[in-house]
């Protein structure tokens, strides 16, 4: 349990073949030494062999992946508890959460920073919501959470090829989504206060600061403060969300008049009406909908970078 263990998802980036595996190893024990190497089998494997790795008393755990494959590492090693540390070599298209670290997209130099790096205390996000299938589920997140316009547009930015880029795939992903997209009708609860109606393009409950390939949407937020940064965007219209996108991209969307931004321990957002599907967006996946209910873990995670 000495060496680190580096958590695989094959299918980022490309995909992996076992020449360019090979590649990938040689880089990365240049760069860490010796480790370990799980590779995922499914959506959600990851999350599993985190769990199991931090049980078995592993010091370090490295995810090798996309955002979906850090947030579900991550996932796994704050439901085991114990005080196993976490790496990050990112190796997919959206690569947001490296962008809050301000970690290179290249395995050498992220490999030794993993190496060099020392374990810091960082939050992470409990959000309880509702499956595809209707049931309750709980998970941890690492980065975003998003509600609204942003969730149909990761959608369908994940069924489609990203082989032009995250920024790319999920550009062309808000051009076809707002064809058909209305805005929504959510109740927001801030802090256990009063619940008010709100029209919204989206909604952002953010730990990190990017989501969708790179975009600044919680440009104030910050990984060890113990808050989260709450951004709505609110009734914009279709010609108006492509022409001020840009801000979005660049974070400064806060001085908008359609835009807030509270920092706050905890949240509820649900469809002001309660017959009314609006989907949720975790870290890049798109696992259910609202109603859900949000809780910051302030330095739930040793993080090494």
């Amino acid at each position: 349990m000495e060496k680190p263990v580096v958590i695989v998802n094959p299918r980022s980036g490309g995909g992996l073949s076992e020449k360019r595996w090979a590649s990938v190893v040689s880089t990365i024990s240049d760069g860490m030494g010796v480790f370990d190497t799980r590779f995922t089998e499914a959506p959600g494997h990851a999350r599993t062999l985190a769990h199991e790795e931090a049980k078995r008393g592993r010091k370090l755990v490295v995810a090798l992946g996309g955002d979906g494959t850090i947030s579900e590492v991550a996932d796994g090693l704050v439901a085991a508890g114990g005080e196993t540390e976490m790496g990050v070599i990112p190796r997919g298209t959206g690569g947001d959460f490296r962008r809050s670290l301000g970690i290179e997209n290249e395995l050498l130099s992220a490999a030794e920073h993993v190496r060099k790096s020392k374990a810091r205390k960082v939050d992470v996000g409990r959000i309880t919501f509702v499956t595809h299938d209707g049931n309750e589920s709980s998970r941890h997140f690492l980065n975003v959470t998003s509600v609204g316009f942003s969730s149909v547009v990761a959608r369908r930015a994940n069924q489609g090829s990203k082989r032009l880029g995250g920024r790319v795939s999920f550009l062309s992903a808000v051009v076809s989504s707002l064809l058909t997209y209305d805005n929504a009708e959510v109740s927001v609860s801030v802090d256990g206060g009063e619940a008010r109606r709100m029209t919204l393009l989206l909604a952002a409950v953010g730990n990190g600061r990017f989501f969708g390939g790179g975009m600044k949407i919680c440009p104030e937020a910050v990984l060890d403060d113990g808050y989260f940064d709450l951004v709505t965007v609110g009734d914009l219209g279709r010609l108006e969300v492509l022409a001020k996108i840009h801000r979005i991209y660049s974070g400064n969307h806060l001085s908008m008049k359609e835009v807030r931004s509270v920092r706050c321990r905890h949240l509820q957002l649900a469809p002001a009406d309660p017959k009314g599907e609006i989907p949720l967006e975790i870290d890049g996946e798109t696992p259910g909908r609202l109603p859900a209910r949000f809780e910051i873990l302030p330095g739930a995670l040793r993080f090494r970078g």
